[in-house]
């Protein structure tokens, strides 16, 4: 398996939302930090939304953050997050 890095056509709503939950962001942050309103964010880890310039800003801001966004030939796909990477204090992550 070769590893990949990762390309918008490939990352899922379930990467976006597992990487914000490694990091400890609520989905109001990860919006706030990509300058959209929560709906967006929302409807794309639920799978209602499939725009890839949203899919291309949020996987932006979390490769920022420190997130690996890892893709392998064989459709196995993950996330990991970096030791440094900018994780939220206190008790941010919501529910959803």
């Amino acid at each position: 398996m070769r590893e990949k890095a990762y390309d918008v056509e490939l990352l899922k709503g379930e990467q976006i939302k597992v990487a914000r939950i490694l990091l400890g962001w609520s989905q109001r942050t990860l919006a706030a930090k990509a300058y959209l309103s929560e709906t967006p964010v929302t409807r794309l880890e639920r799978k209602i939304l499939e725009k890839k310039s949203t899919m291309k800003l949020l996987a932006h801001v979390l490769t920022e953050a420190g997130i690996i966004f890892v893709n392998h030939d064989d459709g196995t796909m993950g996330v990991l997050i970096k030791p440094d990477a900018d994780r939220a204090t206190g008790e941010e992550v919501d529910n959803e």
